[in-house]
């Protein structure tokens, strides 16, 4: 039960890091929405938040020592979280293209069609 979740843990790395170099190196993060986004902090916030209230309740810190891939995996998905919102609101948000103007330019560019 334990390597299966730390699996899930290199996972959820594994998973977001391309989107973060994607993001980056086109400079923009036109094509996927940011509402998943916001709804992944929620979700790492209340996990972390459980996982905290219900160890300060209980005044046993070892809810929170003896779960670490709960821990870990709500702090990642946090931090990730919070990179895709800077990427998104503050980096490259200025310089976005409209998505029409993107769809209306297709996949082979300008000035070139296949017919």
């Amino acid at each position: 039960i334990y390597a299966s979740g730390y699996a899930k843990l290199l996972i959820s790395v594994v998973k977001y890091t391309p989107q973060v170099w994607a993001n980056y190196r086109r400079k923009s993060t036109v094509g996927w929405s940011i509402g998943q986004v916001l709804c992944d902090l929620i979700g790492g916030v209340l996990s972390v938040a459980q996982l905290l209230l219900d160890s300060s309740l209980q005044s046993d810190w070892s809810g929170v020592t003896g779960n670490p891939v709960k821990f870990f995996l709500g702090n990642i998905s946090i931090a990730f979280d919070v990179v895709f919102m800077l990427q998104h609101y503050v980096l490259y948000g200025s310089k976005e293209v409209a998505v029409a103007d993107v769809e209306r330019r297709g996949l082979l560019g300008p000035g070139r069609r296949e017919d």
